[in-house]
């Protein structure tokens, strides 16, 4: 096994890697080099590309075997969720070919003795706010279709901190329902990356806006064919005096609607982890499970004993 930092002249191999390897997770489509090539752009050019999610110092390691890659990392420091004061370590992305756990720990070690050189105290993995783009849909953090690295994670005192579940609908078929309450909808078309528009669909009383639904299309995270076909739920709320009265539904059931009229053909939603109320309602509406997803956090203070 041979450890490399990650440079442009390995692109392709580790390409390939992370399409082989993430072929099973949920919405994550094969990429495209460049696609890679501009998510760890910081790695090779010092500048941290902020709108892709990219971090202050970033690096990348690449292991090696008998000339093919077995697992990669890529982390960097920055300051992500509620915690804007201080820096802390931050592991964008990670994986190891199922079965090679010896080999995933090793280049995770050598992430975390490069992390440490910056006095961090704590490392985060898979936060939102600092995900490749074309991994997964938005909110998304370490899918468990990817449990190796979340068992290893986990093996090296790695703590579940966040959550998200997703769902999805696929070719899905649905006729609104009005709410009880008196409303007037409005819906709002905005180009995006995809091929089809982004929709917003707000409920206004007495000209007062009551609830609002966003859904972005699967194309703002991959230019692959198949992920044009989907659009992403990612918000959905009413104001409280209004909930109850059956408005989340339709507001959920007409943006539906519209969005299968222009095109899409499936649906996906997400919510956090302990967000029983959406998940009830989600589950119920004709959503069903499809990922859970978890963001990990290390205190470097705590000291796991590894036991193998």
């Amino acid at each position: 096994m041979e450890i490399l930092q990650y440079t442009a002249d390995i692109q392709t191999s580790v390409t390939q890697f992370y399409n082989r390897l993430t072929a099973d997770v949920p919405h994550c489509y094969a990429v495209k080099e460049e696609e890679l090539a501009t998510a760890i752009r910081g790695v090779t050019t010092g500048k941290a590309d902020k709108k892709e999610g990219g971090l202050d110092s970033e690096t990348a390691f690449v292991a090696m075997v008998n000339g093919a890659v077995q697992a990669f990392i890529h982390v960097g420091i920055g300051q992500i969720g509620d915690n804007r004061e201080e820096d802390i370590g931050v592991i964008r992305f990670m994986g190891y070919e199922r079965g090679a756990r010896r080999v995933g720990q090793a280049v995770l070690e050598k992430a975390e003795d490069y992390l440490k050189t910056h006095d961090v105290s704590q490392i985060f993995a898979f936060s939102q706010d600092c995900r490749y783009r074309f991994y997964h849909f938005e909110h998304a953090y370490l899918s468990d279709a990817l449990d190796q690295v979340q068992g290893l994670l986990g093996f090296n005192g790695y703590r579940r901190s966040e959550g998200e579940v997703f769902l999805d609908w696929e070719d899905y078929s649905v006729t609104p329902v009005p709410s009880s309450l008196p409303v007037t909808l409005s819906i709002d078309w905005k180009d995006g990356r995809g091929q089809l528009p982004n929709c917003t669909v707000r409920a206004f009383q007495d000209d007062k806006e009551v609830g609002e639904c966003w859904s972005v299309s699967g194309g703002e995270f991959s230019s692959h064919p198949d992920a044009q076909n989907w659009f992403h739920t990612t918000w959905l709320g009413i104001e409280d005096e209004f909930q109850g009265q059956g408005l989340g539904r339709y507001l959920l059931q007409y943006e539906l609607q519209e969005m299968h009229k222009v095109g899409y053909r499936h649906a996906a939603i997400s919510t956090a982890w302990d967000n029983h109320r959406a998940f009830l309602f989600y589950s119920n509406c004709g959503y069903r499970v499809v990922d859970w997803t978890y963001e990990f956090v290390k205190n470097l203070s705590e000291t796991p004993t590894h036991k193998w």
